[in-house]
């Protein structure tokens, strides 16, 4: 299967002040899960059906990282928090459009990014997929609470995003949403969980770190962060 990539310029950073983001993209609707599987091993990552590798001039601050299963300890904090949530029945499905789950992205982008999303923009970004895409949904009873978008690839998964009601911010459920795909994870007898992109410097990706031991993509191989050194 053949790509044709194009270099974008997508505007400013989200990451990092003053620094503008470019990419090597293409779009497709349909591709292999081992094809994806492969290109994340080389840096890429997706949102909805466009596939994208950052290329920022002078800039090499986004790295891939991932969580090796059979070695993943929790921390003191992350098991607090799986205890407080033990109260929550999670379910997960094919991915589809539902209004109940729109409505909780429409409200979380709102309240956490202050950014207004159409129906068409949420379908673009988290419905249309190319690739084997599930929905884990969190409910307290009937209510829904939680849902992370999650992709099932033959060796890993990759954790594509997470919205949850504000309301219920105390609940950590970001860090409850990770703790829980890693346990599918193992369920699925998958050896990793891709969790995208982390910068050093950007405070608002810092917890990606706290999931340990993790591993970095340097030069187009995993290592220990003290390998990377």
């Amino acid at each position: 299967m053949e790509f044709e990539l194009f270099e974008a310029n997508n505007g400013l950073c989200p990451y990092l002040d003053n620094r503008n983001w470019r990419s090597y993209t293409f779009k497709a609707q349909n591709i292999g899960d081992d094809i994806y599987e492969s290109l994340i091993d080389n840096g890429f990552r997706r949102s909805g059906q466009y596939f994208y590798k950052n290329s920022c001039s002078g800039c090499k601050e986004c790295i891939s990282i991932r969580v090796p299963i059979d070695s993943f300890k929790m921390t003191k904090s992350q098991k607090r928090t799986w205890k407080k949530n033990q109260d929550l029945t999670i379910t997960w499905k094919p991915v589809e459009f539902d209004q109940e789950s729109y409505e909780l992205y429409y409200k979380y982008s709102d309240v956490r990014h202050g950014t207004i999303t159409t129906e068409q923009n949420y379908r673009d970004f988290l419905i249309n997929t190319a690739v084997n895409t599930i929905m884990m949904q969190y409910h307290k009873d009937t209510k829904l609470m939680g849902i992370g978008w999650v992709d099932v690839l033959p060796k890993s998964l990759s954790s594509v995003y997470f919205a949850f009601d504000p309301d219920f911010e105390k609940r950590r459920l970001g860090v409850f949403s990770v703790l829980k795909e890693i346990e599918l994870a193992e369920m699925l007898h998958k050896s990793v969980l891709h969790i995208g992109f982390w910068v050093q410097e950007c405070k608002s990706m810092s917890y990606k770190g706290d999931y340990k031991p993790y591993e970095l993509l340097i030069n187009e191989k995993w290592v220990t962060p003290d390998a990377s050194d």
